[in-house]
């Protein structure tokens, strides 16, 4: 399946590498509870992203990707935001300057997995009424 993020600004996406890469890092936290396959997919998502961030202005990320493999690492994604919502002391933790790059990807890849159709639609349409977040989910 084709998962599309963007167009969006590359410093957005810098931001969320930045951001990212400083919650899965982490010994303790939300992070280090990440199961360690997802992680390291996580880190190789990251390694793209960081390439893609070295371009001026707008920039899109498109991948082919496996249903199950997105389905899997989008409810770690979903579980991972959660626990971090849930020990903030405020409604948002996504820097400002990284929320275009998150919003959307996180759009992107819940219109795949809807675009997929089957239980992966289902799945997708559920997590999208119920993301962690007070920001609007295209």
């Amino acid at each position: 399946m084709e998962v599309v993020v963007g167009p969006v600004q590359a410093t957005s996406v810098r931001a969320f590498v930045t951001f990212a890469r400083g919650i899965l890092g982490g010994a303790e936290g939300p992070g280090a509870a990440v199961p360690s396959d997802a992680a390291r997919d996580y880190d190789a998502y990251l390694d793209e992203w960081d390439a893609l961030a070295e371009a001026v202005g707008e920039v899109t990320w498109v991948t082919e990707a496996d249903p199950e493999v997105v389905e899997y690492l989008v409810y770690a994604f979903y579980r991972l935001a959660k626990d971090l919502l849930d020990e903030a002391d405020r409604p948002r933790i996504i820097p400002d300057d990284a929320t275009p790059f998150y919003v959307l990807l996180v759009g992107g890849l819940l219109a795949a997995l809807h675009d997929a159709g089957g239980a992966q639609a289902e799945f997708a349409d559920h997590l999208r009424e119920f993301w962690p977040s007070e920001m609007e989910i295209p």
